[in-house]
């Protein structure tokens, strides 16, 4: 990123804040939104050219949006939750590419990591029903401690069952739905 990037992605941030200075107004903003330019024709905020991610970020305070951002101009924040959520939106962006073409979707690391499984928990996707004793929470655990294991072969063929579901009527609609800022 050159010395003009920044100062232009700095006065982007800072104009569409509630703070004056780049310091605090960071403190601001959240990831909301990713779209993925398999052109890589997206243009940063900050004047960068060939973007394949496009991020969308929302000011907390005063509503604003900046879009597209990409991940370097958002890593510039030096926000750990930031960084985080780009890493749990492009995961995304992974996952939904997997699905579109066809690709069997696994509990591995290939398509999931604990923060991903997470932010599917934040998100309401996995809902209470007779099968989790009417405590949603209860699937997230159960998919975080089948993720944690190494030998994917020891699992039983009941587990794998539940797992197959939870991923085939949860997660995955979630993810083709692409409404990842809900």
């Amino acid at each position: 990123m050159t010395t003009d990037s920044f100062r232009s992605l700095v006065a982007a941030v800072v104009a569409s804040s509630q703070a004056g200075s780049w310091r605090a107004a960071v403190q601001e903003w959240v990831v909301t939104d990713v779209e993925d330019d398999p052109d890589q024709q997206g243009i940063c905020v900050c004047g960068q050219t060939g973007l394949g991610q496009l991020f969308t970020i929302k000011n907390r305070i005063s509503g604003a949006e900046l879009s597209p951002i990409g991940s370097v101009c958002v890593n510039k924040f030096e926000q750990a939750d930031l960084d985080r959520q780009v890493t749990v939106f492009a995961e995304l962006l992974t996952l939904r590419k997997a699905i579109r073409e066809g690709k069997t979707i696994s509990l591995t690391s290939e398509f999931f990591s604990r923060a991903l499984l997470e932010y599917f928990f934040h998100q309401d996707v996995f809902q209470p029903n007779q099968w989790n004793g009417q405590d949603a929470e209860n699937d997230y655990e159960f998919l975080v401690d089948m993720f944690n294991k190494r030998d994917k072969d020891a699992i039983s063929t009941k587990r794998k069952a539940k797992i197959y579901m939870l991923l085939k009527t949860t997660v995955l609609p979630f993810v083709e739905a692409g409404d990842v800022s809900r």
